[in-house]
Order: structure tokens, then sequence, then C-alpha cells
């Protein structure tokens, strides 16, 4: 990707930038839907994460992260988009189910380097939500980017995930079985996290 041009006033008045002052970079949103169900072939649901299962999709031919299993529902924020409503699109274009904004459960939006790839003048944010009621049954509505479609427990989750999904996942572990809240903002792929 290239530099992003300085912003220019109407007079092109810009002041004057030190030639070793950083670039400009691009903040890349995302939302990304993680369907929970409990599980459908117990008698007894269990309490927690052993007790609720995840609808991950197997990334194919998309060019990031190709067989990993990743969320159900996932992808960037158009120009002009909320993140909501960039779920709720994201949820007809990938899954074909209908989504309404107000079942949103918002679990941490995560602030990301591109350490897991990506151009060196980007940087991510991806917000993570939870979905446990929706409209229509979830198929595969892109074949060419997907290898399947299945439902996990949360206990006995599949290899490889994505790594900032995977951390996204720990943190609603924790929550769903009372051992920390998930927090509102983490950081992902930056020095100390």
């Amino acid at each position: 990707m290239p530099a992003l041009p300085r912003p220019t006033g109407p007079d092109d008045a810009v002041p004057d930038v030190p030639a070793d002052a950083a670039a400009p970079f691009a903040l890349v949103p995302a939302a990304y839907v993680l369907l929970l169900r409990p599980p459908q072939d117990a008698d007894l649901t269990a309490p927690g994460a052993a007790g609720t299962e995840v609808l991950l999709q197997l990334r194919r031919n998309t060019g990031f992260m190709d067989g990993h299993w990743a969320a159900g529902i996932a992808g960037h924020v158009e120009p002009g988009e909320s993140v909501t409503a960039a779920a709720v699109r994201e949820g007809a274009e990938e899954l074909g189910v209908v989504v309404d904004p107000v079942d949103l459960a918002p679990l941490t939006a995560m602030h990301r380097s591109n350490a897991v790839g990506g151009p060196a003048l980007e940087q991510r944010v991806d917000f993570f939500f939870t979905l446990t009621r929706w409209r229509g049954r979830p198929t595969i509505q892109e074949p060419d980017k997907s290898g399947g479609l299945a439902w996990f427990a949360l206990d006995a989750l599949p290899e490889p995930i994505p790594p900032h999904e995977l951390a996204a996942l720990r943190l609603l572990i924790a929550a769903l079985d009372g051992r920390r809240t998930a927090p509102a903002i983490t950081t992902f792929g930056f020095a100390g996290d």
C-alpha cells in the first residue's frame, strides 16, 4: 500500500513536517461475529464454555490465513458504514442469515498490529461480537472462499485458528467460565502483548 497523502487545507498551508517523522498509517476496521449456541447433541447443558458451541468457517482462497478455522461472520467495514452495519451485511453475505443489530453483544475491541501480516503502514481495529439469535440457517454463501462450516465446543476448538481470533475466543471462554470479564479494549501484536 503506498503512503497516504498528507492532508492539505484550502490554501495548501501545511506545517513543515520533519523528514524523519512517521508516515501516516491506515487503521483498518473489521467486524467479527461469533455465533454461539448450546450443544445440540447433549442431554444436559454444561455450564460455561463447555456448554457453548461456536460456528467457525474454514478459510480458503482468501489470501490471508487460508486453512485456518475463523469466525463464521467477519469482514472489513466499508467506507461510510458503521461496524454494526458491517456485521449485519457480512452475516447475509457469508452465511445467508439475518442479523438484528440489537442482538450483537460486544465482546471486545482489539487494536492489532500487522504482526500477523499486512503492509508496514497498517494497523487494525477488530470489533468482536457474540450472537445467540439470528434468522435463517447458516450456510456457506461464498463457496470459493470457504472450505467448510462447523460448530465446535469452545472447550474443544479446532486447529489452526488465526492468532488474533484465538485470543478473542480465549477471552470469551474465560468470561463464560467466570474467570474474568472480557476487557472492552485489548491489544494484539504489539511489544509487550
